[in-house]
């Protein structure tokens, strides 16, 4: 696990509200605490949709989960305005083709943004190459986008 401190809390939140910087991300869990807290899971209900939205779900790497492209704009419509949010978590997941689930917490709080990594194996193993493999790939991911951030131990 690596968990980063965001130095520039206001240009992360735009990239992650304004720009596509994560719409491709699935979202597992999305939290916002602002007058009273609000909960989102990412199971998305099929039955919900009309036949033609449900086919274009049908096409995702993983149709059963809302992308954050999906979930943004309701997101965004809850902390948009003067007050920033007591708190916001989002957490993203990725499904690996060996049933492995890679994972990127986005937590605000009390004014201090921190980014969190997280790799779950679908089978019991002491072989950790896929978890450094993992982390890595979202420091890069960070900084490849620009984003300044301090190395939390």
């Amino acid at each position: 696990m690596i968990a980063l401190r965001i130095e520039n809390i206001k240009e992360f939140m735009a990239r992650l509200f304004a720009g596509d910087m994560f719409d491709r991300f699935h979202v597992s869990e999305c939290e916002v605490t602002t007058f009273v807290t609000f909960h989102a899971g990412g199971k998305l209900h099929p039955e919900w949709f009309d036949t033609e939205e449900r086919r274009e779900q049908e096409k995702t790497d993983v149709p059963e989960i809302v992308t954050w492209q999906q979930l943004k704009p309701y997101i965004f419509s809850l902390i948009k305005g003067k007050k920033t949010p007591e708190k916001l978590r989002i957490d993203f997941c990725h499904y690996m083709e060996n049933g492995d689930c890679g994972s990127l917490r986005i937590q605000y709080e009390k004014e201090e943004l921190i980014v969190f990594t997280g790799y779950m194996q679908k089978e019991f193993s002491l072989d950790k190459e896929k978890k450094i493999e993992w982390d890595e790939n979202c420091l890069k991911f960070i900084q490849k986008n620009e984003i300044t951030s301090t190395h939390l131990e």
